[in-house]
């Protein structure tokens, strides 16, 4: 079950749900989502490896990072970059949320992907984004890139406490 704008506003304001939100995303009528902001842009730079005992996320370098100036990155052709938002979510346990592409992404040739924020995760959201057109795609950081939806959870559940908590972007395991 998807939660209601209603509550959305209500556990913003009172459990800090999303941290750094800004206040238009508060003011706005109703929906089920509240749209998040492009915070860093990392491009890979080393190998990684996935295998069943142990995995090897691949080296990045941070190609830019929000400060409030008006920086844009250049996202060239055919590339994939890992990305994070500005925004900080702290999950509780009754909750798990996904992270859904702006269509004004999917509209310019961006794919943008993200996966399921488990309950108990804190921090900011790393997505995947790829450039899918034929030729380079300017992108100014700060902007709204993602759609977050928060869903409830009917059962117990155990608080993730894995490796990319507080927005970790990489983790090596033997």
């Amino acid at each position: 079950m998807l939660l209601g704008f209603d509550k959305l506003k209500k556990l913003v304001k009172e459990s800090q749900l999303l941290v750094d939100l800004p206040l238009s995303e508060l003011e706005k009528q109703g929906g089920v989502s509240f749209d998040l902001r492009l915070g860093e842009v990392h491009e890979f730079i080393g190998e990684g490896f996935l295998g069943i005992n142990e995995r090897k996320t691949p080296e990045t370098k941070l190609l830019g990072k929000f400060s409030g100036n008006g920086e844009k990155i250049s996202l060239e052709s055919g590339k994939y970059y890992v990305v994070k938002t500005i925004e900080k979510v702290n999950t509780p346990a009754d909750l798990a949320f996904k992270m859904l592409p702006r269509s004004t992404l999917f509209r310019s040739g961006l794919l943008l992907l993200g996966g399921l924020g488990d309950p108990g995760y804190r921090g900011e959201i790393t997505l995947g984004l790829l450039n899918l057109g034929e030729k380079p795609f300017t992108i100014e950081l700060g902007s709204r890139i993602a759609n977050i939806v928060f869903h409830k959870v009917d059962g117990k559940t155990e608080e993730y406490k894995g490796k990319y908590q507080d927005g970790i972007l990489g983790a090596d395991k033997a």
